[in-house]
């Protein structure tokens, strides 16, 4: 989920104009740009720190990232369903799925860190 979050963060910097096109709403200015990196920046750290974690084998810090994940996620899916007055209902129920797809797939990684959790004294040699 980390490399895949960095991914995204990395299109949103790279390309930022290119998912506000999608809405076929008006044509993105600098601040749909600006807007558009800051969220990139945020998924490319979030992403590589989740990565880097789970790499190290701490349980402990993927725990954290990931659920830093989750509560970034989650509050995007708020946001969105809350900005439905002044975005549109197919733009504010679009965002929400979308952050909730993240948040499904946030909810399975701290699922599979929790079981390796459980699995590691069984392969761990204590000194």
């Amino acid at each position: 989920m980390g490399w895949l979050r960095a991914a995204v963060g990395v299109a949103l910097i790279a390309a930022p104009k290119a998912p506000m096109r999608l809405t076929g709403r008006k044509e993105p200015d600098g601040a749909d740009a600006l807007l558009m990196r800051t969220i990139g920046i945020r998924d490319l750290v979030l992403g590589l720190g989740t990565a880097a974690a789970a790499r190290s084998a701490q349980v402990t810090g993927a725990r954290r990232w990931t659920s830093a994940a989750l509560a970034s996620d989650s509050l995007d899916v708020a946001a969105s369903l809350a900005g439905y007055r002044s975005i549109g209902k197919r733009d504010s129920f679009g965002a929400a799925a979308l952050a909730f797809i993240f948040v499904c797939g946030d909810l399975k990684a701290r699922r599979d860190l929790s079981a390796s959790e459980l699995l590691r004294p069984i392969f761990s040699v204590k000194p």
